[in-house]
């Protein structure tokens, strides 16, 4: 699989862009800005206008760097070129997770409180949960991207059926998330942390008891 493609130089270009608007607004922000919510939506935190300017954009780069070139001493590397289109579709749409959050905390840094809290933060972050569900199931066996159990990843056939069920599980979890989110932030924040955590339990547990049946 080839790990470096056109479409790439073009969002690293677009990441890098992200910096230099950051450069570009940082001597007309505000020294102190919000960086925390809590449940309720309402701001508990504050911090340097820096960290809003350049920590996600520096998340954003790293991780899309670090899933374009850690397939390369992946053991499993020969399998990413099964699922090369899926792969190269989830890191875009990672890059585009992280500049969203970088345009919400833009904009918190400038009006100090963000339009309508719990749809802006849960909508994206729900539907990160379907993109999740939508790429499990076409995922290989591999070290660095997918749910990665001690049994699923000494067979092939509970690496399938674990993605497979985890692909359903998650997108549940995305829309269950993505419903709450217009009942207010409390209901939106409780249903989007018991959402993820029951998703990756559950596949976990589907995971041990597809070899305990291979086992048996």
């Amino acid at each position: 699989m080839k790990l470096w493609k056109k479409i790439d130089w073009l969002m690293l270009f677009f990441l890098l862009l992200i910096f230099a608007v950051g450069i570009y607004m940082a001597p007309n922000m505000p020294d102190r800005v919000p960086t925390h919510w809590n449940i309720r939506g309402e701001v508990d935190g504050w911090g340097s206008k820096y960290i809003n300017l350049f920590l996600t954009p520096s998340i954003a780069l790293a991780t899309y760097l670090l899933m374009s070139f850690l397939p390369a001493i992946d053991p499993f590397r020969k399998n990413y070129e099964k699922f090369a289109k899926p792969y190269l579709y989830f890191k875009i749409f990672l890059a585009f997770f992280f500049v969203y959050l970088e345009i919400f905390l833009l904009y918190s840094s400038v009006r100090f409180s963000p339009p309508q809290g719990s749809l802006m933060f849960a909508i994206p972050f729900s539907l990160l949960l379907c993109f999740i569900g939508w790429i499990l199931p076409q995922l290989k066996r591999n070290f660095f991207i997918g749910i990665k159990t001690p049994w699923s990843l000494v067979s092939d056939d509970n690496w399938k059926k674990t993605h497979d069920f985890g692909g359903k599980v998650f997108i549940l979890a995305g829309v269950a998330s993505l419903i709450a989110a217009f009942f207010g932030s409390v209901a939106s924040f409780v249903v989007l942390i018991a959402s993820v955590f029951v998703a990756a339990f559950a596949t976990f547990i589907y995971s041990y008891l597809i070899y305990r049946k291979e086992k048996k």
